[in-house]
């Protein structure tokens, strides 16, 4: 082995490391995001409430979709209009959508530039 071989496959090591490094970066935002967004919806379809992520618990806690200052204004204090829930519903599940395909869209280019470096 010569040294440009070693070199070719310390490229190769470095880039399979970098491209690691992009999935778990791009996992995040799913675990984050999306998956209280899904664990959410179970509840709520389990409890056949769907404004219950969005109301205040017995200790007068909102759950992970309400439970920050930014997301503040998803919070109800009682039910309301089915344009409220159709509203509040509807930004959360675009974002998981969108947040889960830009994460695979990242994944896709990472590979491809791997195997342009592979060859």
């Amino acid at each position: 082995m010569d040294a440009l071989d070693g070199l070719q496959w310390g490229t190769r090591l470095f880039l399979v490391i970098v491209l690691l490094g992009i999935v778990v970066l791009a996992a995040l935002p799913l675990v984050v995001l999306v998956r209280p967004v899904v664990t959410e919806a179970m509840r709520s379809g389990r409890a056949g409430d769907w404004w219950l992520p969005f109301l205040p618990d017995d200790s007068g806690a909102f759950g992970p979709l309400a439970s920050n200052a930014w997301w503040s204004v998803f919070r109800a204090r009682e039910r309301g209009a089915a344009g409220g829930l159709a509203w509040r519903w509807g930004f959360w599940v675009v974002m998981a959508v969108a947040l889960s395909a830009i994460a695979g869209w990242i994944v896709v280019m990472a590979v491809r530039l791997v195997r342009l470096g592979w060859s």
